[in-house]
């Protein structure tokens, strides 16, 4: 049995009070892959997505884009022993229909994304490899908890995985997020224990 959860968080409205990121006229997605984290083995949190976008007016300027979303906790179903070649055709069966449901419902949640950091930079070509290498430095901006913009020229965005207590375990440390900091900003995207903890409860039930 497959369950897909859409945990509804209210996605934060913030004020634009520092040095605003890049104008983004002209520009086209030309690469895009989903924020996410594993929880355990089966379960894991989408939390947002980052896009390149291309300067259409200049083909060697880009901008990363970092979104934050609705959360979505997407778990995969622990499958009963079964013959092996029954166990094959059924995992494969549910692992398709599980992805069907998981695209469909981060379609319907990335149509509203709040963007809360960019990365420009520039290229040029290596006369040498024939290859595209950066050109000079990275800009960046992040948008701080506490709705003021961060930006560098000096410093790349760093993301780091986001820790706290278990609530089941003071002792023991878990994964909730995502951590983006840029020399004194601090933005997170992550997911609230109650509902993972909600999640394990549903599946308990649907299986009885």
């Amino acid at each position: 049995m497959l369950l897909l959860s859409v945990i509804l968080l209210a996605l934060q409205v913030v004020s634009d009070s520092g040095a605003g990121p890049p104008d983004m006229k002209g520009f086209t997605s030309v690469l895009s892959e989903q924020l996410k984290f594993q929880i355990d083995d089966y379960k894991t949190a989408f939390v947002g997505r980052k896009v390149v976008y291309q300067n259409s007016n200049n083909l060697n300027e880009f901008v990363c884009v970092y979104y934050r979303q609705v959360v979505i906790i997407s778990e995969r179903a622990q499958e009963r022993d079964t013959s092996e070649a029954d166990s094959r055709d059924t995992n494969l069966s549910n692992l398709k229909y599980h992805s069907q449901e998981e695209a469909e419902a981060l379609r319907r949640v990335q149509q509203a994304t709040d963007a809360f950091a960019y990365v420009q930079w520039r290229t040029v070509r290596d006369s040498r490899t024939g290859q595209d290498i950066r050109n000079g430095v990275f800009l960046s901006w992040l948008l701080g908890q506490n709705g003021n913009w961060t930006s560098s020229s000096d410093h790349n965005l760093l993301t780091s995985p986001f820790s706290e207590s278990s609530n089941d375990d003071p002792k023991k440390r878990i994964i909730v997020g995502i951590r983006f900091t840029l020399v004194g900003g601090v933005h997170i995207v992550r997911i609230d224990q109650d509902d993972v903890t909600a999640l394990v409860k549903e599946v308990t039930n649907e299986k009885k």
